[in-house]
């Protein structure tokens, strides 16, 4: 039968393929929306700070990753992709509703509370913020990177693989163009006056974009399902093989990428991305600030940008992704990671010190241009080329590979990487100031992890090079 030239998927596919887009939209719909909202907690709301981010991501989510990852290796130890993906959304879903209704309006009566009843006096007063920021952090890494993804890896060829993958991730840019225009008008004035939900202008914000979410979430559910199906009526192995899910936990995945090479190369290019990433990030994040220092009007150019940031993912996942993959070979393809990388990390960085450091009358404007151009350009390049070449990694691993693989490098990786930036960025804000003082130096280790990417790049692309040579059954 032949082929859609656009998307390359078959005609008998395109139901297959339109359930896993739909999800993977929903996903980043709702991902968006959160990142949004836990930058104008954190950031702009009462006493917020970017400086806080870095703590909130050591003894935060970096932690609260690797539990999540030793819960999610447990469940698949015993259920199946269906009910750890259901079990895992409500979850979230409903912490999200108790944020939003009860925890945030009454955050100062619940510190009370606390401290009353535990007899001392609470020092750290953030604590509903930082909860927040890790749930918001952990939703598409739990629902998206390690249950998703890996249910897709086990079921898909990697032919099948490399047809899908590039057109699928433009889920992510439509999930990321959608969640601009709902932030925006959750946070403006006008919904306010239509139909205020609460007196003050952010609780209301919060209510309506908590509504949005958890719709997202049961429409999300209900795909999972029917994609469930689907793969069960095409002869698919959906369930584990019991050879190995025995053997599935955390401490047996940590050992298997431990000795594997490959696995470990892989892991080491997720780590020095985030690195690269996120400590621009932080700068970048507090710069805003000075600009739009209220959380209703950091959330809604937050979510300005998130519409931006989706146009890019869509012209990169409907052009040059799927150029790249089908015209280089694996090697070039994932070379191309690290040298975006050194490209972005330094031009980002150089134009930033010269700002900094030399006399500009708009330094606050042309900061915040190149802010978002790296903020958008950087998210847009991970989540099309960078995400479909690693998800292509995993198909040619055994399915134990790939299970172990998913739980270490993207449950426990991602955040070992934020974990990184984040100490690198304590240190150097503590030894030098704040995140202003601190452009310089945190531009040199951004520059550096950027380089070791290089090696490990080099040892993946040569290894799927050599398993795509191989015979497909």
């Amino acid at each position: 039968m032949k082929a859609l030239h656009f998307f390359s998927v078959k005609r008998s596919e395109w139901v297959l393929f339109g359930l896993m887009f739909l999800i993977v939209s929903l996903v980043n719909i709702n991902f968006s929306i959160l990142r949004s909202m836990r930058n104008a907690l954190v950031v702009a709301d009462a006493g917020g700070s970017a400086a806080f981010i870095p703590y909130f991501e050591l003894f935060g989510t970096f932690p609260a990753s690797i539990l999540l990852t030793w819960i999610l290796s447990r469940m698949m130890r015993v259920f199946s992709f269906r009910f750890t993906f259901s079990a895992t959304l409500f979850f979230f879903l409903a912490f999200f509703i108790v944020f939003a209704l009860w925890i945030y309006p009454h955050k100062e009566q619940i510190h009370t509370l606390l401290e009353n009843k535990l007899g001392v006096k609470l020092l750290f007063t953030h604590w509903p913020d930082l909860v927040f920021y890790i749930m918001a952090e952990l939703w598409k890494v739990a629902l998206l990177s390690v249950i998703f993804w890996g249910f897709l890896n086990q079921n898909l060829t990697l032919a099948e693989g490399k047809r899908f993958y590039p057109p699928l991730l433009l889920g992510t840019s439509v999930g990321t163009i959608l969640s601009g225009p709902i932030t925006v008008f959750c946070t403006s004035q006008l919904s306010w006056s239509l139909y205020p939900l609460a007196a003050q202008r952010w609780q209301h914000s919060l209510y309506l974009l908590t509504f949005c979410l958890v719709v997202c979430g049961l429409l999300t559910h209900w795909l999972f399902k029917s994609l469930f199906k689907r793969f069960q009526g095409r002869g698919a192995p959906v369930q584990e093989p019991k050879t190995f899910s025995r053997r599935l936990s955390l401490s047996s995945s940590l050992r298997y990428l431990i000795e594997s090479p490959y696995l470990r190369s892989l892991l080491l290019i997720v780590v020095a991305e985030y690195v690269c990433y996120t400590l621009g990030e932080l700068i970048f994040l507090e710069t805003l600030k000075a600009k739009y220092p209220t959380p209703t009007e950091y959330c809604q150019v937050m979510g300005n940008l998130s519409f931006w940031m989706g146009l890019l993912i869509a012209v990169s996942a409907l052009f040059i992704t799927p150029y790249i993959l089908h015209k280089t070979s694996w090697s070039q393809t994932f070379m191309m990671v690290p040298i975006l990388m050194v490209a972005a990390t330094f031009a980002f960085f150089s134009v930033v010190c010269i700002i900094k450091y030399g006399h500009f009358t708009e330094a606050l404007s042309v900061a915040l241009f190149l802010g978002s151009l790296h903020f958008c350009v950087g998210r847009a390049a991970k989540y099309t080329l960078f995400d479909a070449a690693k998800e292509l990694a995993f198909i040619p691993l055994t399915q134990e590979g790939q299970v172990k693989g998913k739980l270490m490098i993207d449950g426990i990786g991602s955040r070992l990487g934020r974990g990184t930036s984040s100490l690198l960025s304590i240190m150097l804000f503590s030894l030098l100031g704040g995140p202003g003082e601190s452009v310089l130096f945190v531009g040199i280790l951004a520059f550096s992890f950027a380089l070791i990417m290089f090696p490990a790049s080099h040892l993946v692309g040569s290894e799927l090079e050599r398993s795509s040579e191989q015979p497909t059954t």
